[in-house]
């Protein structure tokens, strides 16, 4: 079985995941030049150049090409219970758009970590998937990671959530959602991933840390796919692994 190692992490005291909010966000690898034609008759060009790194100040970046014909960028922002956005008409200049979204609040579900938001536009709405610790917590666990959805008429704004509710509870914590829509069939797909926490298996690379001598326990993090309400409301059916690392005997 081929796939991809996602996460190994010490299984004493659970998995702690540090999203790292980087000053700095590497939109692409390397420079790139792209040079777009301005006016093909008198021969000139108008140049634009793209670098590594751009300033803006957030991690997990997600850009979305809106009806506007601008892109905007959404990710996981410092400093807040929320997202922020910038816009942008040619990849090279970016305008910070303020907050977009706020959670944390005494309405709302979701706690803090607000992680990895997407934003989609479906049928003439914007949605926005993100990740956050539920409020729900009666044992009191480190880690109680939930998906949530909220919705707005323009990219920039305001969002608000669809629900006073995670959009499923699958009772382990679960993050960065991407979501497919299948047009031709009228359904849309989720795919998260569940977080290594409290998630202790027995794989190749599992036993191969352990024969080092690294960690006592392996807790690993596997993306699962399931389909969602044409609502989205909530979801159709169990989750379903659908990447993981090596399993140990086939």
């Amino acid at each position: 079985m081929e796939a991809s190692c996602l996460f190994i992490c010490n299984g004493k005291g659970g998995c702690q995941h540090e999203k790292r909010i980087s000053l700095l966000l590497l939109l692409v690898a390397v420079l790139i030049s792209c040079n777009s034609s301005g006016n093909g008759a008198s021969g000139q060009h108008e140049t634009y150049t793209y670098t590594s790194p751009l300033l803006v100040t957030f991690g997990d970046p997600f850009l979305l090409k809106a009806a506007d014909g601008r892109f905007y960028m959404y990710g996981t922002s410092d400093g807040i219970n929320g997202f922020r956005v910038y816009s942008s008409a040619n990849l090279a200049d970016w305008t910070d758009e303020g907050v977009v979204y706020e959670g944390g609040k005494e309405d709302s579900w979701a706690l803090n970590c607000f992680w990895a938001p997407e934003v989609y536009e479906h049928n003439g709405k914007y949605y926005m998937f993100f990740s956050a610790n539920w409020k729900h917590n009666p044992t009191n666990e480190l880690e109680t990671f939930r998906i949530g959805i909220a919705v707005a008429d323009k990219p920039t704004g305001p969002f608000v959530n669809v629900s006073d509710q995670p959009l499923f509870d699958p009772g382990y914590p679960v993050i960065d959602a991407n979501v497919y829509f299948d047009d031709e069939n009228n359904k849309a797909y989720l795919y998260f991933l569940r977080c290594c926490y409290k998630h202790p298996v027995e794989s190749e690379i599992a036993g191969w840390a352990k024969e080092q001598g690294w960690f006592d326990e392996i807790e690993e993090s596997w993306v699962y796919g399931v389909e969602l309400k044409t609502d989205f409301s909530g979801i159709i059916g169990e989750p379903q692994v659908l990447l993981r690392p090596p399993c140990k005997n086939g």
